[in-house]
């Protein structure tokens, strides 16, 4: 009910600023794991509908011809990334240590929000 009330757009937006607050969460300097484990919590909630939104918005920024093709390329994306993400951040994590992980979430949430808007605006330029 809210993502139609939102949109698919404003669904992502939110999805990153909730996720951007649990990796802040996780960054806080606490004594406890508490804190990292509600940031945790937070990160995977906010997330949640980043994935759905982008798919469902695929007809409509691609057109019906193109869109099960980019459905298609966006779940090989996604499948590429669930398996050599944690690999990459295992390597790095032995390298630096396990410090790094706010570090690595934040690079990838901030690529994602810039790419997002990047597309976002490319897209509106076209319809112009």
């Amino acid at each position: 009910m809210a993502a139609n009330r939102f949109g698919d757009r404003l669904m992502i937006r939110i999805g990153a600023a909730v996720e951007l607050v649990g990796i802040v969460l996780v960054m806080l300097p606490t004594a406890g794991y508490q804190i990292a484990a509600v940031g945790f919590v937070v990160i995977g909630t906010g997330m949640g509908p980043i994935y759905p939104s982008i798919q469902h918005m695929a007809p409509a920024n691609f057109g019906q011809r193109y869109s099960a093709a980019v459905i298609g390329l966006q779940m090989a994306a996604a499948y590429t990334g669930t398996t050599f993400m944690p690999t990459i951040f295992g390597l790095l994590q032995q390298q630096f240590g396990i410090w790094i992980m706010p570090y690595y979430l934040l690079v990838f949430a901030v690529l994602n929000i810039g790419l997002l808007e990047l597309t976002y605006q490319k897209l509106h330029n076209q319809i112009r």
